[in-house]
């Protein structure tokens, strides 16, 4: 289905089942396949699914308008408010967690908020060591127009979302050099005030083996919260969600019933 924002940038979006809305948020150079496995759960668990793609990524209208992190939170907000999405739960990934921030810091109209991997600071410097590998304001231009060598993975993704997921890739190819002014403006952001502030329950799920986050970021943030709270899996990269499914959906199972009583 495809939805078009005020801007005129047409994104494509997916709806499944009934019930509680969750949003599904994806990452930098993400595609809406890579949820299959978490639509699948919630849809058994009565909530109605919500997956979509970013401008300039996946399904969704390439264009080189508003790569910006508040234009993609723009975008979250109309897409909620064109669905008439009664208190939906957001679930984002990697710059989808970042997204979902940005989103809390503007709106109070969600029921909780889970992110994956995900630090709230990008960008290393004296107080903090929980950003994105060794990013500083000294490198920061440099490294990000380099390709990441990391290994995103510990042990490849499930074999279950292989299939669709490739071949999305293949036919919708994301552009990273035509991004940067995203990924740019993504990691100069900083979101630690608006969680430590908000009343609004957010669950962090990070993972040990991380090639970009010291998982520690998530335990000093819920240590300074009573409404966060922390997840650290093993066995895993960053994307979690992907990589180790049937552990992570246990996770988000709790947080969403968790979450329905409020």
């Amino acid at each position: 289905m495809k939805f078009l924002t005020n801007d005129k940038v047409e994104l494509d979006y997916h709806k499944y089942g009934q019930g509680q809305p969750v949003v599904l948020v994806e990452g930098f150079g993400g595609y809406q396949e890579i949820w299959r496995l978490q639509v699948d759960y919630l849809t058994e668990m009565n909530c109605q699914v919500i997956t979509y793609d970013h401008r300039n990524h996946g399904h969704s209208q390439r264009t080189d308008k508003g790569l910006q992190m508040d234009r993609l939170t723009d975008d979250l907000s109309e897409l909620i408010n064109y669905l008439y999405l009664d208190k939906p739960i957001l679930v984002g990934h990697s710059m989808g967690a970042s997204i979902c921030y940005d989103y809390l810091s503007r709106y109070q109209n969600i029921k909780a908020l889970m992110a994956i991997d995900q630090s709230p600071k990008m960008l290393n410097d004296s107080n903090w060591k929980y950003g994105f590998e060794n990013l500083n304001a000294n490198n920061l231009k440099k490294k990000l127009s380099e390709p990441d060598k990391a290994h995103e993975t510990v042990n490849g993704l499930d074999n279950r979302i292989v299939f669709d997921l490739n071949e999305a890739k293949t036919k919708y190819p994301f552009n990273r050099i035509s991004n940067l002014p995203l990924l740019l403006d993504h990691a100069q952001k900083d979101w630690r005030k608006v969680l430590l502030k908000t009343q609004i329950p957010i669950d962090l799920v990070v993972a040990k083996q991380s090639p970009y986050f010291n998982c520690n970021f998530a335990k000093k943030l819920a240590g300074q919260n009573s409404f966060i709270k922390q997840y650290c899996l093993e066995n895993c990269g960053h994307d979690i969600m992907a990589e180790v499914p049937d552990e992570f959906n246990q996770t988000l199972r709790h947080f969403i019933f968790r979450n329905l009583k409020k």
